[in-house]
């Protein structure tokens, strides 16, 4: 588990801070919002962020949400702040705790958020023989590809296999392909370069190298453009990506695991994903 604190926390962002790492827990700080959006942009990765309640929560939380970061976020108020809390949640914060922090409440809420994110419950015969052999794929450093029709938990496997994987300090980022318009997905995926192309005003890192020792979810992958697949596989093959406009290419360390709703192997035979992918 890897924690944000952005603020001071009202001067109790030490004491937090303390709490979260006897939990487990590594913990960066920002000192503003602003601050913290350009660690995560950079890959100083999360996958919980702490805010101070004083700040500007909801903007937070735009800004995580326009540039598909996806991270919980908990807010943090001095004493039983009713209306903060109120307008915390609003927002989009996930939980409300109050300061100063109480070791117990700080360490449930952090093993909730993991625990959250890769529970899986059934009770059929048919997934316990899924598990069973998620289980034994999990360890490895292999690429999987799981199927299934939308709604069928195919995000929630894949976090499963992360969270007992031997990558689980690693981050989980996940790429929904069929949602970012196929003109922004490379530079989503790869990052690019300050001045790469008009608005490129600073470099960012994409989501190959967000994901560096962890891993890569590509969801509905067979949405990609059959051009972008070509670059996809060549990181895969040489486990190195360009970022656009860079000049030197970027080694990266990621598992990748890949969803799809549709039959992979008619997707192949008609020519719209490539079979040596």
């Amino acid at each position: 588990m890897r924690l944000l604190i952005i603020g001071t926390l009202s001067g109790q962002v030490s004491a937090a801070a303390k709490i979260a790492i006897d939990s487990g827990a590594r913990v960066t700080q920002a000192g503003d919002v602003e601050s913290g959006l350009k660690a995560l942009r950079a890959g100083e990765g999360a996958d919980l962020v702490m805010i101070d309640a004083v700040l500007d929560v909801g903007a937070l939380i735009q800004s995580l949400k326009s540039e598909r970061i996806i991270i919980p976020v908990i807010a943090c108020g001095v004493g039983v702040d009713t209306q903060a809390a109120v307008r915390a949640i609003k927002a989009g914060a996930k939980e409300y705790v109050p300061l100063p922090p109480d070791a117990k409440l700080i360490a449930a809420v952090l093993t909730a958020v993991t625990e959250e994110t890769s529970a899986i419950i059934y009770n059929d015969p048919g997934m316990a023989n899924v598990i069973k052999t998620a289980d034994k794929v999990a360890g490895s450093d292999a690429s999987i590809f799981v199927t299934g029709p939308s709604g069928t938990g195919k995000e929630l496997m894949a976090r499963y296999l992360h969270s007992r994987s031997t990558r689980t300090q690693g981050r989980f980022v996940a790429v929904n392909c069929a949602a970012i318009p196929e003109n922004l997905l490379e530079s989503e995926l790869f990052g690019y370069e300050k001045g790469a192309f008009t608005g490129a005003i600073a470099r960012r890192i994409g989501k190959f190298e967000e994901a560096n020792g962890g891993t890569l979810l590509l969801d509905e992958i067979s949405e990609m453009d059959p051009r972008l697949q070509a670059k996809l596989l060549r990181a895969l093959q040489e486990r190195e990506i360009d970022r656009i406009g860079g000049k030197n290419p970027v080694k990266v360390d990621v598992r990748i695991i890949a969803t799809s709703n549709r039959n992979m192997e008619e997707e192949v035979a008609r020519g719209g994903f490539r079979e040596d992918l």
